[in-house]
């Protein structure tokens, strides 16, 4: 009998169940900008539409995220005498495999004498598009080199002796306030391409990776001994690099891995930008942690999402060999900063 009346009550509780459909609000159409400047290179723009967290995901959605057909976008700044200096950014053509890339083609007729991009100037970014104005300006600061980077090997064991990680010593500079942002690429870098065959290939980081981006507030001034972890696919940088290393092949033969040799890049950027990167090394530090407090990026574009930030990086190519110490700076080409 108590079964019965069991069975009528939960009967009548899912009878009076509504179906509830909430209409989610559309997100609004704005112009996403992923842009930057630093000395000696010209500044480069990429522009995506934005997309609702619930919209749908397909075959053609990464096609339509770019925008190639912007009326016009312009950096400029203002010189000694208060004179406006302007260029118009182009679109890069015969780019198919790449998003589209808007950037001073002037550049690439004498790369060597450009001038534009300057430490200690404010640059100005308008874009218009679909009728609307889009805008920002970002400094780029005083770049601050590092005193040393070294190589140190990270784990003893047998199996993975050959894991590294490179270390550095950086001395920040007193009663000034220094933003930072830190990324890196493997340049080279050796992987088996199957585990049955006794052969390797070279597979280099397409681009420059986030590492980590922070103030000097808590060491200002101080000289201190930090590392930089390779970047992974996602989550928190906690990867290790490569030194030299062989393998027993089945054959009887010896599959040689070359060191990895790991660009780092050590910048210096304005706050506005680093609200940004700060965001984004927290959302990437929170990923997949479903405690973890949401949080919406600071933008420091008028009228849009995303970021313009104006650099002032220094440059270190590292062969990842135990003990080797790299105090000279490293001068990269144009294809090196993204």
């Amino acid at each position: 009998m108590r079964y019965y009346i069991l069975l009528f009550i939960t009967l009548i509780l899912f009878s009076c169940q509504d179906e509830i459909t909430l209409a989610l609000p559309q997100a609004e159409n704005k112009l996403v900008v992923e842009g930057a400047i630093e000395p000696g290179f010209p500044p480069y723009v990429i522009l995506t539409n934005n997309q609702g967290y619930f919209e749908s995901i397909d075959e053609n959605t990464y096609n339509n995220l770019f925008i190639d057909d912007v009326d016009s976008v312009m950096v400029w700044f203002f010189d000694d005498a208060g004179e406006k200096i302007k260029i118009n950014l182009e679109k890069i053509s015969g780019l198919d495999s790449l998003p589209p890339i808007y950037t001073d083609l002037e550049y690439f007729n004498n790369p060597s004498n450009y001038s534009f991009s300057q430490e200690e100037k404010t640059y100005f970014l308008e874009i218009h598009w679909n009728n609307k104005i889009i805008s920002s300006f970002t400094t780029i600061p005083r770049a601050t080199p590092l005193d040393c980077l070294w190589v140190e090997q990270s784990d003893v064991t047998t199996d993975n002796e050959f894991k590294c990680e490179i270390r550095a010593m950086y001395s920040d500079p007193v009663n000034e306030q220094n933003n930072i942002l830190i990324r890196s690429k493997r340049t080279v870098h050796y992987k088996q391409e199957d585990s049955l065959i006794c052969s390797n290939e070279n597979t280099p980081d397409f681009n420059l990776k986030l590492v980590d981006s922070g103030s000097d507030v808590l060491i200002n001034g101080e000289s201190f001994e930090t590392y930089f972890p390779r970047p992974k696919g996602n989550g928190f940088p906690t990867g290790k690099y490569n030194s030299f290393r062989t393998k027993n092949c089945d054959d009887g033969t010896d599959l040689v891995f070359p060191e990895d040799i790991v660009l780092i890049k050590f910048c210096q950027i304005d706050e506005p930008s680093l609200k940004f990167w700060r965001g984004l090394v927290r959302q990437a530090g929170n990923n997949g942690n479903p405690f973890a407090e949401p949080s919406n990026l600071v933008s420091n574009i008028d009228g849009g999402l995303g970021v313009w930030t104006g650099y002032s990086p220094v440059y270190y190519k590292v062969p990842i060999v135990i003990d080797t110490t790299i105090f000279d700076q490293y001068y990269p080409e144009i294809i090196d900063i993204f």
